[in-house]
């Protein structure tokens, strides 16, 4: 009898884990509790035209994502960002390009012009002298990003380089982001190389392409990147169901297999994947595998409030801003954490704004981000004036509602998790007692909480969880 896979959760990392089951032979149930598939990979109507309303590119540095892309069909449709803009961060001390050859704003080279443009001359010659501390300094076991970084590279670039990406692209605070689970390569370099400017210098390998530029995207949105597995799996006799949520778990008869409760039905599989979020996962487990349970770490969700604005704006033509910028925590004047520039940064969607509004004399989409941790999310009464406001300052450049095309408010409430100390040490607690499972209850737990941060990180997960598979 040909064995049964239940996957919990139909967002990346489930959807690739049931593919990988199917493909080793098995029948594929997949169930989601939203309305729709790919989690926070996804697409909205806006201005005549769909725009990604989640994650809008992936990393290129590993190419597990374009060699996931390629394999779908889906190859011609990738694109790359424009060249040559970079990005820009934005504090109290102005707006800068954003150094090129950094990694987590961490410079390959503190002493370059475009570091000194953001650190001034005492913060640069204070992040030069890291190279000369000490291996030990900062780096007890759980040490946060605020932890390693202000102690090895000083204050300046703690607050003006890397804070603005632990709080945007992350949706963490440094003081509680555990280090080595915001960057695995920097924590390794530095025990190793004993220096993070080292370290950096040798992982970007002299290259002097901002972090911003170095992604692909799926045209028109990422959103077709879930579609497309959905697709193959659907045409595999894999069965997706969608509002359909997991409510209890046991293990199967004689201890085999397991059962599954959703709604009024149970459901056995011989094999269970659990791609749902660790919250979840937990509370499924602690009746069965109570021990499991409470191996999984705690790692909060950081609600987190989108706006979309796609403007008729013709001085946003020079693309003042690059593709975007990042701001850092406390900067006077702006609420917002990051915008992107998405007209700028992706060819693309600028000629499918031109083409649904022709008239228009320069149509572009701009979406910024809410929501730091321990920060209130501003309010969805009056926030695209506040989007407005945070944009014009960020851009340099005065924007007015008569010239809004179109707007979107998007919500993602569990989509960022938090990885606080100590979180990479119960990570490999964890993976030790999954390694430990008996062979006749085979169970995965998958998704960004083990992962990372970003599609190229689950990825690469399941690529490794691929490779490992027996043949």
């Amino acid at each position: 009898m040909t064995e049964r896979t239940l996957v919990v959760g139909g967002g990346l990392a489930g959807l690739l884990a049931a593919r990988r089951h199917q493909r080793a032979g098995r029948r594929v149930v997949l169930l989601e509790s939203a309305d729709h598939l790919g989690g926070a990979i996804a697409e909205i109507p806006l201005a005549g035209i769909s725009v990604s309303s989640g994650a809008e590119a992936y990393s290129i540095g590993a190419g597990a994502v374009d060699a996931l892309v390629a394999e779908l069909g889906l190859a011609e449709r990738i694109v790359a960002p424009r060249e040559g803009l970079g990005s820009r961060v934005v504090s109290d001390a102005g707006v800068h390009r954003a150094p090129a050859g950094a990694l987590l704003g961490i410079p390959g080279r503190p002493l370059a012009a475009d570091v000194r443009a953001v650190l001034g001359i005492v913060g640069a010659l204070r992040a030069a002298l890291e190279p000369l501390l000490p291996r030990r300094v900062g780096t007890r076991p759980g040490a946060t990003v605020a932890e390693v970084v202000g102690r090895r590279l000083g204050p300046r670039v703690l607050e003006r380089l890397v804070a603005p990406i632990v709080g945007g692209v992350h949706s963490a605070d440094p003081a509680t982001l555990e280090f080595a689970a915001a960057s695995a390569p920097l924590a390794r370099g530095l025990a190793e190389h004993g220096s993070l400017v080292r370290t950096v210098r040798r992982l970007r390998r002299g290259s002097t392409a901002s972090a911003g530029t170095r992604v692909h995207a799926v045209a028109p949105t990422m959103a077709a990147l879930p579609d497309a597995l959905a697709q193959e799996l659907l045409a595999g006799g894999a069965i997706l169901r969608t509002a359909a949520e997991a409510t209890g778990l046991s293990r199967g008869e004689g201890g085999t297999g397991w059962l599954l409760a959703a709604g009024d039905e149970e459901l056995a599989a011989d094999h269970l994947v659990l791609a749902c979020s660790p919250d979840t996962a937990r509370d499924l487990l602690r009746g069965a595998e109570p021990q499991l349970a409470a191996g999984i770490p705690q790692a909060p969700s950081a609600a987190v409030r989108l706006v979309a604005l796609a403007l008729d704006a013709p001085a946003l033509d020079a693309f003042p801003s690059g593709t975007g910028a990042l701001v850092a925590p406390g900067t006077t004047g702006i609420r917002a954490k990051a915008l992107t520039h998405v007209s700028a940064k992706w060819e693309h969607v600028q000629q499918a704004l031109r083409a649904a509004h022709p008239s228009a004399r320069g149509p572009h989409l701009v979406r910024l981000s809410y929501g730091r941790p321990g920060e209130e999310l501003p309010a969805t009464e009056g926030l695209t004036d506040l989007a407005l406001a945070d944009a014009s300052r960020i851009l340099g450049t005065a924007l007015h509602r008569d010239q809004v095309l179109g707007s979107a408010v998007i919500d993602w409430d569990r989509a960022m998790r938090q990885a606080l100390p100590g979180h990479r040490a119960a990570l490999d607690a964890l993976t030790a007692l999954l390694a430990a499972q008996p062979p006749e209850r085979p169970l995965e737990l998958v998704g960004s909480w083990r992962a990372g941060t970003g599609i190229d990180a689950i990825v690469r997960a399941e690529t490794t969880l691929l490779e490992g598979s027996p043949s």
